[in-house]
């Protein structure tokens, strides 16, 4: 018999209706191990095992841990893929040790993981036929997108090789890695490609470089290839020298079959994919940080967490690993800066983060969950609410009936900015939740302009990884016009963009909630940019621009909520909101909401300045905050009488 070492790999969706399990769910797969294969659990998380097993072939262990998943959850389907290897610590220790590490240590990256099975199985073979210039020569191109662990994978890679002797006699100073971004010049962090085949030149006399990794991802455009095609042949050069490793965006396959040709013209290739990490593999990582530094998490921080992942992609700035250490190193310092407070009060404390540690930490609003209560404090909405009350009765029928299909839910709201449209979808979301339709009612918003990626191939698979984050919940899309005009160049990639949002909307149809918004002829000319998206989009749901009098309803409700304030400020902001003119309230660039909502803070920012420079603490809003505020360009040329009259 001999002891093998496997990683189980299950898909996200069967993770995440466990994830609150924190990966004990486990314990099932070891319980119903047969006796015989003197099975041992190694480490879990939430998407994948490890486990030592025997067996006298890797088939044996396959079918016996097939067996267990079976008898535990009745279908292998959740199993994404098992991986496996000799584990022989006393007579082959150093490779056992490393392909434990190499199944143990990383998330979402199982193409990395199957590419190091796969080696180690081979390299002896290589070794034997004294062939392992082959390994060396070649290369591996990383599909994977900033911050999901290129730099992590190349220096592992390059541990890989080393440990497997794959550098013959130099294997032991073959420690290194370098790692460059391939660029026209010298500057902004890139290195253009005279200097970096000059810097490989150099370096050949004490050559420590396990691997050398190449980000050639802003050379995939058709008119730079040319330029990326020479450089590679410059490389052939030093294929006895270097291994080499290229990261390029993870792409939809056709593009990524594209740039794999490109770079396999002129080198043997292999290519490890890394899709867009799922929420449940960044929350996964979130709660090893926390536990690998001695704290506990409790389960009901992780709506928190996902809203704060969300809050970070938001701005298209979200970085994979990256971001989540840093989440992970805010709510620590969140944590002990509660645990010092208490430990100086001698009162006790516990190292497991709650909720009640990150008060603040989240943007409440975006997690409220008042449903319908919300919508009714809404001003000026009684139609809009009636008209969503039609559409969630209609689903609910349908949900209810079986003879009936389930609408799709999709809507397009049309109307002016500041009408209202963002804060309807978000509580559509927690209404939808609350009646059984979407299962989470999260709410995530972008513009068009955040679903078009930078390079040919990689917007549908950036679109849908944004697609995949909302199932369960709200897709808001604002300006979402911009995805499409009549005379766009064939290089606009917006066409993309709504090719996979059409496709997305027919298969979570009723899973998914997506809203475009916009204004009403751009909205329009925009259904003319997939024949198929003007009928996925059933609910049309119009925000008219709010009256003088809902404005200033509006700016007294913020001022209530927040301020004390006089009776003048009242009587001066009602007569200012009577006099803008009706051009102004119909004009295309007049902001509704936001622009009472800068009003509003203009004023409390005046009387705040008034209270400080007076010596007070407390803010009591006047006419003359009002007065002061209103005076300044933005908000006077909107008077129909642009002189104030009557100072007093």
């Amino acid at each position: 018999m001999t002891r093998f070492i496997s990683r189980i790999s299950i898909n996200y969706e069967f993770a995440s209706e466990r994830m609150e399990l924190l990966g004990s769910f486990w314990k099932e797969i070891e319980d119903a191990l047969p006796e015989d294969c003197n099975a041992k659990m190694g480490v879990y998380r939430f998407t994948f095992a490890i486990f030592f097993l025997d067996g006298n072939t890797e088939e044996d262990c396959r079918k016996n841990l097939t067996y267990a998943w079976n008898k535990a959850f009745g279908d292998i389907s959740a199993v994404s893929d098992m991986f496996f290897a000799e584990y022989d610590e006393k007579n082959n220790e150093d490779i056992s040790a490393l392909m434990r590490a190499v199944f143990v240590a990383y998330y979402g990256v199982d193409d990395y993981i199957r590419l190091a099975e796969e080696l180690n199985k081979s390299i002896p073979l290589f070794a034997d036929n004294d062939a392992l210039d082959v390994i060396r020569k070649t290369s591996i191109v990383f599909a994977m997108d900033p911050g999901c662990g290129f730099t992590t994978l190349i220096s592992s890679y390059a541990n890989f090789l080393m440990r497997q002797g794959v550098y013959g006699e130099e294997s032991g100073k073959r420690t290194g890695y370098y790692e460059v971004i391939l660029g026209d010049e010298l500057k902004d962090g890139r290195m253009d490609a005279d200097t970096l085949v000059q810097r490989l030149i150099d370096n050949l006399d004490n050559n420590t470089y396990g691997i050398v990794g190449i980000d050639v991802s802003a050379f995939l455009e058709k008119n730079r290839q040319d330029k990326l095609r020479d450089f590679l042949r410059r490389l052939d050069s030093f294929r006895d020298d270097y291994v080499f490793a290229f990261r390029i965006p993870f792409l939809e396959k056709s593009s990524l079959d594209d740039a794999i040709s490109l770079l396999s013209d002129q080198m043997i290739v292999k290519t490890v994919a890394v899709p867009p990490f799922h929420d449940c593999v960044l929350m996964e990582v979130f709660w090893n940080i926390l536990n690998d530094k001695g704290f506990s998490v409790d389960t009901g921080i992780f709506d928190l967490i996902s809203g704060k992942i969300r809050q970070e992609k938001k701005d298209g700035r979200f970085y994979g690993f990256k971001s989540v250490f840093k989440i992970a190193g805010e709510v620590m310092l969140k944590k002990a800066a509660g645990i010092s407070e208490k430990s100086a009060k001698g009162e006790e404390y516990s190292l497991t983060v709650t909720t009640g540690d990150l008060v603040g930490y989240v943007d409440e609003k975006a997690l409220e969950n008042k449903g319908y209560e919300s919508l009714y404090e809404m001003i000026g909405m009684e139609k809009i609410t009636e008209r969503i009350k039609e559409i969630i009765a209609q689903v609910k029928f349908s949900m209810g009936d079986e003879k009936l299909d389930r609408p799709s839910i999709h809507m397009r709201f049309t109307g002016a900015p500041g009408t209202g449209k963002t804060t309807v979808a978000r509580i559509i979301g927690q209404i939808m939740k609350e009646e059984g339709i979407l299962r989470k009612g999260a709410f995530l918003e972008y513009t068009g302009r955040d679903l078009v990626a930078e390079f040919v191939g990689q917007t549908a698979v950036k679109t849908s990884s944004i697609c995949r984050d909302s199932y369960g919940s709200v897709l808001f899309i604002d300006e979402a016009y911009s995805l499409y005009a009549s005379d766009q160049s064939k290089n606009d990639f917006g066409k993309e963009a709504l090719t996979t949002l059409v496709s997305e909307m027919e298969n979570h149809r009723d899973d998914m909630l997506i809203v475009m918004a916009g204004y009403t002829d751009e909205m329009d000319e925009l259904m003319k940019g997939n024949p198929g998206l003007r009928s996925r989009m059933p609910y049309i749901i119009d925000f008219p621009n709010y009256t003088k009098e809902q404005l200033f309803e509006i700016y007294m409700l913020m001022v209530r909520k927040h301020f004390e304030y006089t009776d003048e400020l009242k009587e001066e902001a009602y007569n200012y909101f009577m006099s803008i003119s009706d051009s102004t309230l119909s004009s295309k660039e007049f902001a509704n909401a936001r622009f009472v909502r800068n009003l509003y803070e203009r004023t409390w920012s005046k009387g705040a300045l008034r209270a400080q420079l007076a010596g007070r603490g407390k803010v009591v809003l006047d006419r003359d905050d009002f007065i002061a505020a209103s005076s300044e360009k933005e908000f006077s040329e909107k008077l129909t009488i642009k002189t104030r009259l009557g100072f007093y």
